[in-house]
């Protein structure tokens, strides 16, 4: 692919570097070419280089320093950055330069460090493969159109999946993750916020609201079964439905039904410097879990290429609601997803589409009587064709109101990401 920046694109010696090994450029080199990269990196990292167009030791040491920023490495033969400008480094460079000069500069202000010491993110236990199995789904082509919805089968879908320990201030918080087999960025993500793992309702129609404890705040640093059986539950449900639409990271932070309570609580993953933590854990997914094939090394990341979906299902919008209002005003966070918070009062006042247009918000709802937009999709109960071919058991006849608020998460997740705005 040739090079795309105003910068960078019809430059011969650039374009070489960019597909040539031979065509690295190296201490001691001089031209035009070598001017246009003091330019970049006085642009992308503020080098304060002279614009001689000679690749002398403050050269040198600016691009070593901006790959180690970035981590670039070519993991064939390569343990650790080195200051020359080769494949990888001209693709990144030229892809931060087409992004500046398309945003300009506010572009890059995104606040959040390259690496901070104080955020130590790990992967607990071994990367394992997983298959994530067959299920069936709305077909998204029938989203918009009137009367019943049709159902399609997704394929079983193989990847990776791992759980991070992420320690913040002596704080312990858990995320699983599930990399779609095929996947190479690291600089996408999408993020789901399960419900709260304290459900209130009656065992019985009638009774009195029970509090129901599906996984308890005090055995969360261990993350005992109980956790683990409430994270593999989801990753169960939506990790199928992203691979099958998208090659991207899945994350499922596991919060406590405390985190839920209020937006400064500390045991929320992301009540502290949010976008620094996202990026440490992208940093982590891409070394330890994505480890792509050295012939198709992941694309390295950088300040000005992160992008960030996310999405919730019924209380989980507290969780989302949080995040979306720290980051909200941020160019890396491209869209929400709110699928179905018809039971939570208060349920869309945090998730109003912002000034600009992002990120996009779209929500997924069971309202009877209103029309489906792009990004406002109705799936009330006289939608679910229970009687078409190739419905589930369980769905003979359209569910009752409850059910299609579970039926939402379960089978429109699927569509959603086909429409995703984050596209690798």
């Amino acid at each position: 692919m040739a090079l795309q920046s105003k910068l960078f694109r019809g430059d011969a010696k650039l374009e070489a570097a960019l597909i040539s090994d031979s065509a690295h450029i190296v201490q001691g080199a001089a031209g035009a070419h070598v001017g246009k990269i003091q330019q970049a990196l006085n642009e992308l990292d503020a080098a304060g280089l002279n614009p001689d167009e000679k690749y002398g030791p403050a050269t040198s040491s600016a691009v070593l320093a901006y790959k180690q920023k970035r981590n670039i490495i070519n993991r064939a033969y390569q343990t650790q950055a080195d200051n020359i400008v080769g494949k990888l480094t001209v693709a990144s460079l030229d892809r931060e330069m087409l992004a500046h000069e398309k945003k300009g500069p506010s572009r890059l202000n995104l606040n959040f460090a390259m690496t901070d010491p104080s955020i130590n993110v790990t992967v607990e236990g071994p990367v394992s493969s997983l298959t994530a199995p067959t299920r069936k789904a709305i077909n998204p082509a029938t989203f918009l159109k009137a009367g019943m919805m049709g159902w399609m089968d997704l394929p079983p879908v193989p990847g990776k999946t791992a759980r991070l320990k992420v320690e913040k201030k002596s704080v312990i918080h858990w995320i699983l993750v599930f990399v779609p087999d095929g996947t190479i960025v690291s600089h996408l993500l999408h993020i789901f916020f399960h419900p709260t793992p304290v459900q209130v309702f009656p065992d019985k129609p009638g009774e009195p609201a029970v509090a129901h404890i599906v996984a308890d705040d005090k055995t969360y640093d261990g993350f005992t079964k109980d956790w683990r059986d409430l994270g593999e539950k989801y990753l169960g449900i939506i990790g199928p439905q992203l691979g099958a639409a998208r090659k991207l990271p899945l994350l499922v932070p596991m919060m406590r039904n405390a985190a839920a309570q209020r937006s400064t609580a500390a045991n929320d993953v992301f009540a502290d410097r949010p976008l620094d933590t996202l990026f440490e854990i992208l940093t982590v997914l891409r070394d330890k879990v994505i480890n792509p094939p050295s012939d198709a090394p992941a694309l390295p990341l950088s300040m000005d290429s992160v992008h960030i979906g996310t999405s919730s299902f019924s209380s989980g919008i507290a969780y989302h609601a949080n995040l979306f209002q720290r980051i909200k005003s941020h160019p890396t966070y491209d869209e929400a997803i709110d699928l179905d918070s018809t039971f939570i009062k208060t349920a869309h006042l945090d998730l109003a589409p912002q000034p600009g247009g992002r990120p996009t918000v779209k929500r997924h709802s069971q309202r009877e009587g209103t029309p489906s937009t792009v990004n406002n999709l109705q799936f009330p109960p006289s939608r679910w064709d229970g009687k078409a071919p190739n419905a589930p058991p369980g769905i003979a006849t359209p569910p009752s109101t409850k059910h299609v608020h579970h039926l939402i998460a379960d089978r429109t997740f699927y569509g959603a990401m086909q429409n995703s705005l984050l596209k690798p």
